[in-house]
Parts: C-alpha cells; sequence; structure tokens
C-alpha cells in the first residue's frame, strides 16, 4: 500500500509540475540517460538497475525514430537530443554495445576501474576492444565507486586520478571525462578534477543539458529495470525533473 502510494504521489507531482511549468518554460536541450546492466540478476540490486535486453532494444528503437543522439562530451550543443551513458562496466555492457553499434548510437561508457577483470565484469581486452568502436567513448567511474564527497581531498584525488590513469592504459587515449559514482561530489571534486586534466563529469541529477550547463556537472537521468517506453518517454520530456 506504501508504494503504491509513493507511485501515485510521485505521478501526480510529475503531472502538475510537467503541465503547469516543464512544458511550457524548460523543455528544450539534450537529455542523457543513465544505465547500468542488462538482463544479468545482480545480487546487490535491490533498486533495478539490470534491464532486460530486449527492453532496451525497445527503448533504444523508439530513440532513434524520435531524436538524434551525441555523447556526452557534445551534448551541450545539441537540442532535442540523447546521449546514452552506461556506468560500472558489467560484463553485460557487450550485449548492450552490440546493440548500439548496429544502431549506430554513440555512447559513453564509465568505468571503475578496481572492478575491471573481476568476475561479472569487463576484462582490460573487452574494454580496449570497446574503445576501439566507431561509436564508442570511455570514461572513468572512480577507483573503488566510493562517494567522493565523503572521501577526504586527498583520498578522492586518489580515487579520480588512479581510475584515470588505469583506463588511459588500457586504451591507449586520454580520459578526460567522468561520472560519479552515486552522483556523489562537492567542492573539491570539482577542484580536483581540473588539476587532474578531467574536461566532462556527469552527475545523476535531472535536468537538460544546455550550452548553458556546467562541464563539470551535467545532467542525467536514470532509467531503471521497470520503465516501459511510456515511462522513458517521461523521463526524455522531463516528467519528473522536479525531484
Amino acid at each position: 500500500m506504501n508504494k503504491l502510494f509513493k507511485n501515485l504521489t510521485k505521478e501526480l507531482l510529475g503531472l502538475v509540475y510537467f503541465n503547469i511549468y516543464k512544458r511550457y518554460f524548460s523543455n528544450h536541450g539534450n537529455r542523457t540517460l543513465i544505465y547500468h546492466a542488462f538482463g544479468s540478476k545482480l545480487e546487490h540490486d535491490t533498486y533495478g538497475i539490470s534491464i532486460n535486453l530486449d527492453l532496451f532494444k525497445s527503448h533504444m528503437l523508439y530513440l532513434k525514430d524520435n531524436y538524434s543522439f551525441h555523447n556526452i562530451t557534445n551534448s551541450h550543443k545539441h537540442n532535442n537530443s540523447i546521449s546514452i551513458t552506461i556506468d560500472d562496466g558489467y560484463k553485460d555492457t557487450l550485449d548492450a554495445v552490440s546493440i548500439l553499434e548496429d544502431f549506430k548510437i554513440p555512447f559513453d561508457l564509465f568505468i571503475t576501474s578496481d572492478f575491471i577483470n573481476k568476475n561479472g565484469y569487463l576484462s582490460e581486452n573487452d574494454i580496449k576492444e570497446i574503445s576501439l568502436l566507431k561509436y564508442s567513448h570511455i570514461g572513468s567511474h572512480g577507483k573503488t565507486h566510493t562517494k567522493l564527497a565523503s572521501l577526504s581531498r586527498k583520498k578522492q584525488k586518489l580515487e579520480l586520478f588512479e581510475s584515470k590513469k588505469v583506463i588511459e592504459s588500457i586504451i591507449g587515449n586520454i580520459v578526460n571525462s567522468i561520472s560519479f559514482p552515486h552522483g556523489s561530489y562537492n567542492e573539491d571534486t570539482t577542484l580536483l578534477l581540473k588539476e587532474i586534466g578531467y574536461e566532462f563529469a556527469a552527475t545523476s541529477k535531472k535536468g537538460f543539458n544546455t550550452n548553458k550547463t556546467n562541464k563539470l556537472s551535467m545532467h542525467r537521468s536514470e532509467i531503471i529495470a521497470y520503465d516501459k517506453i511510456k515511462d522513458l518517454k517521461k523521463k526524455v520530456d522531463g516528467f519528473y525533473d522536479y525531484y
């Protein structure tokens, strides 16, 4: 009953927010989406981050029919566009990448460097092969997937620098982007990004990206396992940007 009430409240607030404000005053720009896993049953997934691969494919077909696609590093330049990002680096990312390549859809893959080569995660060879694909862009998702804002400046620097260095050594190219684990960051994070050489950073804050968006705190909207096409459309339109 509590869950039903919560969902009904969420939908009602979204309806009011979208129809009174978002539709008329703030409904333009690029929408960047977050995906995580694709069909695998993850023991730690109590939220629903692992989406059925066929459902993911239907998402991409719908989006391809209605929007243009750009990597997140170019997203702020394009209105009415979509950017696809994938966090963590689970092994089943390979299945999603295959679909994205078939559809010629650009994507950004953000990898947690300490997870590389572990069971259920991408190997170094997987990452190298993905980095060579035409539509891919590889970034960091931290070293240990720890909330950056919970760490001292010294430990944050280790997370940001070491993950960048490890991934660069694998792909043989510069890593200039990061997505914040758990969406967590603070003022120290932003200063360190500039010091270490990151040019783009993705948050978990909902909203459109425009040419006025800070490139070190870009907006993204999370897609979960239960999002059908109607839910995806609402998220793209900004129906839930109020929270």
